[in-house]
């Protein structure tokens, strides 16, 4: 009977740490993550045991060999890994020498919500980084010590900083960090409703009195920005001749707009930094689905410590429905189960 490998889960204790990266050459993508059980040597494979470690909500990034090489788009994770099969080869050397496998068991985990980067992240991006990458490849040793990183990309003394030579890999966040065109995807998978980036550092606060980092610590901070938000856009939408209400404490929206038979719904997302993805709850969605709603966006408000806002800049998206498929789980609804004790605990010490 086959037995589980040991796998390093130096992530395991960081919500930060979402991401992964598949090196392949496949023509579709974002479809699922796939990899035999075992190698052709009948042995288990880390690169290959990686699959059954992603969770829904992760982040994968694809490493296309074909494409560049390059780091061509991303997708999330909708589903733990199963037993399934697959028709299986090689694409080292090794598996080049021999005829294909046909089934044979393997790992696999469903994508979904794929999404191409504005622009491909080539090898001379990442050549580029090698620095910061070795910088940050030592910090995690530092960190966790020399067990298994499974860590994206191949340093060596002698070669150039390439690919690892492997499937399934975990890219660290501080990577994410580190690459700007990448930006995206620290907002996307956050694990809690987020104004700011969570910082690899001790953050610095500015002069405005933001920190720059990690959720949006003050409630109030976070009210003055919405309520500066939604002020904007009926102050903006009174000024064109509609009538407007603030219905954001009783609806699925937040402001609701009028002028003759128009009627508008509006869902209106404020933020002190620049969003390249929101927030958003499952009635919203709904009601997005539902009825004809205009989603507004203004980010970049600057919030002094007095919580006065000032500026920002607009989006909006006049037809606005989520598509359900790119919607990432960044929280989950517990339902409680049998067993809870009431009361309130005693002192175990």
């Amino acid at each position: 009977m086959l037995t589980s490998m040991a796998i390093n889960e130096w992530w395991k204790a960081d919500s930060r740490e979402r991401y992964w990266m598949e090196i392949s050459n496949r023509d579709l993508i974002g479809e699922n993550l796939i990899a035999p059980q075992v190698n052709d040597a009948g042995l288990e494979e880390w690169s290959y045991e990686t699959v059954r470690y992603v969770r829904p909500g992760d982040i994968v990034l694809h490493w296309r060999k074909n494409h560049g090489p390059a780091l061509t788009g991303y997708s999330h994770c909708s589903s733990s890994a199963v037993a399934s099969s697959l028709e299986w080869q090689s694409r080292g050397s090794y598996g080049r020498q021999r005829p294909a496998h046909g089934q044979e068991d393997a790992w696999e985990a469903m994508l979904q919500g794929y999404r191409e980067l504005k622009a491909p992240i080539p090898l001379s991006a990442v050549r580029a980084l090698e620095p910061t990458i070795r910088s940050i490849r030592s910090e995690l040793i530092a960190v966790h010590g020399k067990k298994p990183l499974y860590f994206p990309f191949a340093i060596s003394d002698k070669r150039a900083i390439r690919a690892a030579q492997a499937y399934l890999v975990k890219f660290p966040a501080a990577l994410v960090d580190a690459m700007p065109d990448l930006k995206e995807l620290g907002q996307v998978a956050v694990d809690v409703p987020a104004d700011e980036p969570t910082p690899r550092t001790r953050p610095s606060t500015s002069k405005s009195g933001r920190s720059g980092y990690g959720r949006q610590p003050d409630p109030d901070r976070r009210k003055a920005v919405e309520q500066y938000a939604v002020k904007q856009v009926i102050d903006h939408f009174e000024s064109l001749g509609f009538a407007t209400a603030d219905v954001g404490a009783t609806e699925a929206w937040d402001v609701t707009v009028i002028r003759g038979n128009e009627i508008t719904h509006i869902e209106v997302k404020g933020s002190t930094t620049e969003r390249l993805a929101v927030d958003i709850t499952e009635g919203e969605v709904r009601h997005a689905e539902d009825q004809r709603t205009m989603l507004i966006v203004i980010d970049q408000i600057d919030l002094d410590t007095g919580l006065n806002c000032s500026g920002g800049r607009w989006r909006y998206w006049s037809s606005w429905v989520p598509s359900r498929s790119t919607l990432v789980p960044t929280a989950y609804r517990h339902p409680l189960t049998e067993g809870g004790q009431a009361g309130r605990p005693a002192d175990s010490r």
